[in-house]
């Protein structure tokens, strides 16, 4: 039997890396540290931005007419996406430089001992549609709308895309995806008898296949973290993989589905599918 894959299925991801530019001037030479996402400091293109009150401007050169300039689009998202226990944010940065474009980034603002600390910005594109920016379960979702491949940049951006990120060593790190597979964060639960996933949202509970990429760091992960709880209690997982046939036979035939793990991206302990 197979499991519609949309009940798994969070978002897609994918990591455009912005091109090289030239370097302003009056940029700060420092990594800065805030108490607002709108004051910290972030990397765009090899160059630091320190924003004030969500906004950089810097000028190419002394007496340039034209400037870049940076600045926050809506609000920050929040989240904990360090795992550290405290709220981090998340921003959409918008950068233009005098010409015709418009390029967008995202980027993340780490909360460390009540300042803020911004990452490199990862680049979006350029005259894009933002839809949405949020941080759940510890991964950044960026959602927007790009234009078709050899559209126009006079065509209004269709195209749904989406960036699944994560912190790592305090910079953002794309979640890649081989094609056909998801990212699903869900319940697992591991003993005897029993190797279950139940993504958020999905109500039942897929079959984790035996051959899974990623059950012995599954495995190891669970036990580690689940030492002192009851049998059989459940572990927050955030997994890639794929929905697959349940297995014709043993305990794995009993479920409706099963799910091929491919990575661990991280456990939660303590976490729940609940926002």
């Amino acid at each position: 039997m197979s499991v519609h894959r949309t009940s798994f299925f969070l978002t897609c991801a994918g990591l455009l890396l912005g091109c090289a530019s030239l370097h302003p001037l009056a940029v700060s030479d420092s990594w800065a540290v805030a108490q607002t996402p709108g004051d910290a400091t972030y990397m765009i293109n090899g160059t630091a931005f320190t924003l004030n009150g969500g906004q950089a401007s810097v000028e190419y050169f002394p007496g340039a007419a034209s400037k870049t300039v940076v600045k926050i689009l809506g609000e920050p998202a929040s989240g904990d996406l360090d795992g550290d226990g405290v709220t981090d944010a998340a921003v959409l940065l918008v950068e233009t430089t005098g010409g015709s474009g418009t390029f967008y980034h995202v980027a993340a603002a780490l909360n460390q001992n009540g300042n803020f600390v911004g990452t490199r910005a990862v680049f979006l594109g350029d005259r894009i549609a933002p839809r949405q920016l949020v941080i759940r379960h510890g991964i950044l979702i960026i959602d927007y709308a790009e234009r078709r491949p050899g559209e126009s940049m006079a065509t209004p951006p269709s195209l749904d895309a989406s960036k699944y990120l994560v912190a790592r060593e305090k910079q953002l790190v794309e979640i890649k995806l081989d094609e056909g597979e998801v990212i699903a964060a869900g319940e697992v639960v591991i003993g005897h008898e029993v190797r279950s996933f139940t993504p958020c949202g999905a109500g039942v509970a897929a079959w984790l296949i035996g051959t899974s990429t990623a059950l012995v760091t599954m495995q190891a992960s669970y036990h580690l973290n689940m030492s002192d709880a009851s049998p059989y209690a459940p572990l927050l997982m955030v997994l890639t993989g794929q929905p697959v046939d349940r297995p014709v036979e043993g305990f794995g035939s009993d479920y409706p589905a099963g799910f091929y793990a491919t990575t661990l991206v991280h456990s939660l302990p303590g976490a729940s599918c609940s926002p």
